[in-house]
């Protein structure tokens, strides 16, 4: 029995924070926790699947991408306790399941809200259409863009998957080809090139991922933004926010068909095989979402996927707070637009990621990239 673990986690400001435990945690139990891979999750997802043999007895995941990572995890239904779960939101571990298995144990769920400046707009838009033309409207680059959203990976695909199916278009239907040639995909996509194309959005844009939006609209560079909970304190930091006394927030608008979707999941942090051996491992698990831990996260903005750390937050917050966590809490149970999960899906999010930003920055007519993302797909789907 080894006395120190290796791990490879998520990092970021979202994360990051949390980390902080760890130290607490040796010297509290002995057991050392080496992070021996930190990276954002495009960079620990290609990292993962990179491996031939995985070094690690404790991952962080996703529960769109551990699907595809069922070769190194350990299932956990023998190893977490019926009490200990029954704390967690059911949607959530429903989640972490693959076919009736859990493979993650919850540590956030994540789905966004439009953020807007408050000082700029006497309300958010109601719509998409209303959205672009308020962004038209108040777009003064480079002092301040129109509307931000990510310009690639996850992000990117995230906010297409929102838009076209908003527009009535399917990304997964039963035989997961996307059915997106038609008006919805059309649309979502005209969409995304319009606001590269006139400048609604920074040149840049396609380099940039979560953190980089986070931090345009945090410096008082853009009216809105599509953005996650976990960023939530940074925002309100007056230290760190030029927006912290001008921050709106809502529900996304709605899109053709008159619905307002959230693409959205959990993270998660899991066993490999090799961790699920050793008892450490598994304290280490525990100890990342335990209540205090979870209560942590949750003063930082993510939303509590305990039951228990809800409550407390609801007795502790402040009235935006408040009212933040009962907008999530509606897109969550309303609005929220999960993929569906299945090994191949990091292909497919790779394959219209980087298509969907082909089209946008005009590399691609809209037609050819929708015909390209449902061949390509339907290969990956049949392969």
């Amino acid at each position: 029995m080894s006395n120190q673990l290796q791990v490879a986690l998520i990092s970021g400001p979202a994360y990051d924070p949390l980390y902080v435990c760890l130290p607490e945690f040796t010297s509290s139990t002995g057991i050392t926790v080496n992070v021996a891979f930190s990276g954002d999750h495009p960079a620990l997802n290609h990292h993962l699947a990179g491996l031939s043999e995985v070094p690690y007895d404790l991952v962080s995941t996703h529960t769109k991408y551990a699907p595809s990572q069922l070769h190194f995890l350990a299932p956990l239904n023998d190893l977490a306790g019926g009490a200990m779960l029954d704390d967690f939101v059911p949607l959530i571990l429903e989640l972490a399941r693959v076919e009736g298995v859990l493979y993650g144990i919850p540590r956030n769920i994540d789905v966004r809200l439009l953020h807007y400046r408050a000082d700029l707009m006497e309300s958010p838009p109601a719509t998409w259409d209303d959205l672009l033309e308020t962004a038209r409207k108040l777009n003064s680059p480079p002092a301040c863009y129109g509307f931000l959203f990510p310009g690639r990976e996850s992000g990117l695909f995230g906010t297409f998957y929102e838009l076209a199916e908003m527009a009535g278009a399917s990304l997964f239907p039963e035989n997961l080809v996307p059915d997106i040639e038609n008006e919805g995909g059309r649309w979502a996509l005209d969409l995304l090139r319009t606001f590269y194309v006139e400048g609604l959005v920074p040149k840049e844009l396609p380099e940039w991922h979560y953190d980089k939006i986070h931090e345009c609209f945090r410096a008082g560079r853009a009216a809105m933004i599509g953005d996650w909970p976990g960023y939530y304190s940074l925002y309100r930091d007056a230290n760190l926010s030029e927006v912290h006394d001008r921050l709106g927030l809502s529900i996304y608008p709605t899109g053709p068909t008159g619905k307002s979707l959230s693409y959205g999941g959990g993270h998660t942090f899991a066993l490999t095989r090799r961790g699920a051996d050793k008892p450490e491992a598994l304290k280490v698990l525990l100890h990342l979402t335990a209540f205090e831990q979870q209560l942590l996260e949750a003063r930082n903005g993510c939303v509590p996927v305990r039951r228990s750390v809800m409550r407390q937050m609801q007795a502790e917050a402040d009235p935006a707070n408040e009212a933040r966590l009962a907008m999530l809490e509606q897109v969550i149970t309303r609005h929220m637009l999960a993929p569906p999960r299945f090994a191949r899906y990091p292909k497919v999010e790779e394959v219209l990621w980087r298509t969907v930003q082909r089209v946008m920055i005009d590399q691609m007519k809209i037609d050819d990239g929708l015909r390209h993302m449902r061949e390509q797909i339907e290969e990956i789907v049949k392969g």
